[in-house]
């Protein structure tokens, strides 16, 4: 059952891995476009040029603005969960940090069950409905010459919701395999849970007196 619990819990990983790549090349689509909307401004014939062409229905300023938004939202949205799994959150709680691995594991285990966990399922369940009256109304962009089907972009924050709720069923998993596996299976569940043991680089640093090779 242990041995199981880890199989699913890196698939589930790997699922927000694949999404967290693919948010992360959408970085160079909203690069090109921020670099081409400052150019066009700096550059008046260009901007004429566009204006009064066929390019104009596709390159306006308006629909380039809001693909920028949409391109930020997507890759936040798409990347959630694979940052939660990988512990990469900001954390402030200084009490926390000074716990021993297992009460940091207990910690985040009544955290998940009490808080994440339902308030995610909660977040899934409205986004649907975010996603579909949107749909239905055939939303678009309050601007004319702005981007027309809105529920394209309304939809990526159940995307995002469902994978967040992928990673934390994920750490669940191994957080039940840390607390009550056998001890094999607690340092393979250990090695995977990065929000509830040190951070690799707390383990090379020298101890106070000793000298860094």
């Amino acid at each position: 059952m242990m041995r199981s619990f880890l199989a699913a819990s890196d698939i589930l990983e790997r699922i927000c891995a694949f999404f967290g790549r693919v948010g992360s090349w959408l970085i160079i689509p909203l690069i090109l476009i921020i670099v081409y909307d400052v150019v066009t401004r700096k550059i008046i014939f260009i901007q004429q040029f566009v204006m009064n062409s066929w390019l104009y229905d596709f390159l306006s300023p308006t629909k380039l603005q809001e693909m920028e938004w949409h391109l930020h939202a997507v890759i936040f949205l798409l990347a959630y969960g694979l940052a939660y799994l990988n512990g990469t959150h900001v954390r402030v709680d200084i009490w926390r940090e000074r716990q021993s691995e297992r009460r940091r594991g207990w910690l985040e285990l009544i955290a998940l069950l009490v808080l994440a966990i339902p308030y995610c399922g909660v977040l899934i369940y409205q986004s649907w409905f975010f996603v579909e009256k949107s749909f239905l109304q055939g939303e678009g962009s309050p601007a004319m010459t702005g981007l027309p089907h809105r529920w394209i972009i309304k939809s990526f924050l159940l995307i995002g919701a469902a994978l967040l709720m992928a990673s934390l069923l994920s750490t669940l998993m191994r957080l039940a395999v840390y607390l009550f596996g056998s001890s094999v299976l607690r340092q393979e569940a250990l090695q995977r849970l990065d929000m509830v043991g040190h951070p690799p680089e707390a383990a090379d640093e020298a101890k106070p007196g000793e000298v860094s090779p």
